[in-house]
């Protein structure tokens, strides 16, 4: 989708009060269930004194810090810095929207619960996988950007909780 696009899916979507609010609080929900469990999860682990631990809160930070300095080198605009509209959700913030830091950090976390509990890795990646349209309905990115989140996140967790690290629990 290319920003001149989106100034339309705005108007759509603003055309639909209804739909316009669900995109707004699947925005701040479906994040919100990663960044809340994620902490709930590494308690957990912590107190079952389980050692994947470990790697439940290394390759997230690391993927984290790896995306956040991707972020900063490609330095790309936003739609709404590219068009002129206003997105449903108000970030106030410009540039640094490649990849999704939402999506990329929410399908880490999911990738860190495939390794520890399943079910919560499942559920969390429906959630991310949610979040990425959600993302560009909301006129805060273009499809790119999510997919490189979700491509990045899962991947480079994937690979951080089951095939690298050999020596870590």
């Amino acid at each position: 989708m290319k920003a001149d696009h989106y100034p339309a899916l705005m108007a759509a979507l603003r055309r639909r009060p209804a739909l316009a609010a669900a995109v707004r609080l699947l925005n701040r929900l479906l994040p919100f269930a990663a960044y809340l469990l994620y902490p709930l999860g590494a308690v957990w682990l912590l107190v079952q004194r389980d050692p994947r631990l470990v790697r439940f809160i290394l390759v997230p930070g690391v993927v984290f810090v790896l995306g956040t300095a991707v972020r900063r080198a490609f330095h790309a605009p936003r739609p709404y810095q590219l068009a002129d509209y206003e997105p449903l959700v108000h970030r106030g913030k410009t540039d640094d929207s490649f990849p999704s830091r939402h999506v990329f950090s929410a399908s880490v976390i999911a990738a860190a619960f495939w390794y520890v509990c399943p079910p919560l890795g499942l559920l969390l990646t429906v959630s991310a996988l949610l979040l990425a349209p959600v993302r560009v309905l909301a006129g805060v990115h273009f499809p790119r950007d999510v997919l490189a989140g979700l491509v990045f996140g899962f991947g480079a967790g994937w690979l951080g909780c089951f095939v690298l690290l050999p020596n870590l629990p």
